[in-house]
Parts: structure tokens; sequence; C-alpha cells
């Protein structure tokens, strides 16, 4: 990131890479070990038959995949830090379905001080190619204070 998180204005935007959700992601994710009989596992997340018994019109990608993606984001924004003092809490409003785009987005909204740390919080956010928020919720994570390690 350009911006260390430490220097970032209130109402900073972070946002990573777009990814295109892909069956072959799908498959990989949510088709269940690999060389197993009957590969892919039929579920909502690789069989249209499984989906459309689940009320759902097609196929849709599992959140976790995208998730993963918001963590990616917050791993960058944050560094080694966030695997000592992350914290996430989100909603999965929409499906995505095979094909969709994803890009993970955090904005800073709070920094304090707790002892020798400095905790920012951020609210966070995955948008379809359509701008559509997919994902929403918030994060936070410690990091040391200038010139504190």
């Amino acid at each position: 990131m350009s911006v260390s998180v430490l220097e970032a204005k209130l109402g900073e935007v972070y946002a990573g890479k777009t990814r295109k959700l892909t069956w072959a992601r799908a498959l990989a994710l949510s088709g269940g070990p690999f060389g197993t009989p009957g590969w892919p596992e039929k579920n909502l997340h690789t069989d249209l038959e499984a989906a459309k018994a689940a009320g759902l019109s097609t196929v849709v990608v599992s959140g976790t995949q995208w998730e993963g993606y918001l963590v990616g984001l917050l791993v960058e924004v944050f560094g080694i830090a966030w695997f000592n003092g992350g914290q996430l809490d989100i909603k999965i409003p929409r499906s995505v379905k095979i094909d969709e785009t994803v890009q993970p987005k955090a904005r800073v909204e709070a920094r304090g001080q707790e002892g020798d740390r400095v905790r920012i919080a951020l609210s966070v956010w995955c948008e379809n190619q359509d701008g559509e928020q997919v994902l929403v919720g918030t994060a936070s994570c410690t990091v040391p204070a200038p010139g504190k390690k």
C-alpha cells in the first residue's frame, strides 16, 4: 500500500485486486478432495441441480472464496500484525455467480491508542462488477505505535 495504515487519514479507502470467480476456482474450493470417486461433490457451489434444489436459479460461488480475498487485502494493509491482532466480522448479503467479479475494499474509520499499540478500525466490503456489496462488515487490528516494535 502506498500509505502506511498508521498515516492514513480517516475515510481513506484501500482496494484490493479485482478477481473473476471461475468454475475452476469454485470446483477447487467446493468440490471436495481431488481424485475422490464422484468428484466433484454435488452441492449448490458445484452443481446446477443441487443449487436449484436449494432454491437458487444457478450455482453460486462459496462466500469463503471472496472472504479470502478480503483477508488478503487486510494482510496487505496490516502486514504480519494482522495474524497477531486482527479481528473480522462479516455478513454476506448477496450471492456471487460464476464469471462475476469481486473486489475487496476497506475504509479507515477510527484509530485509538491501546498502551504501546494502536487499534485501527475499518469498514470492509467486497463489491461485484455492478458495484453491489456482496460482503459487508468490520475489521480491526492493533499495530505497534510509531517508534515501538
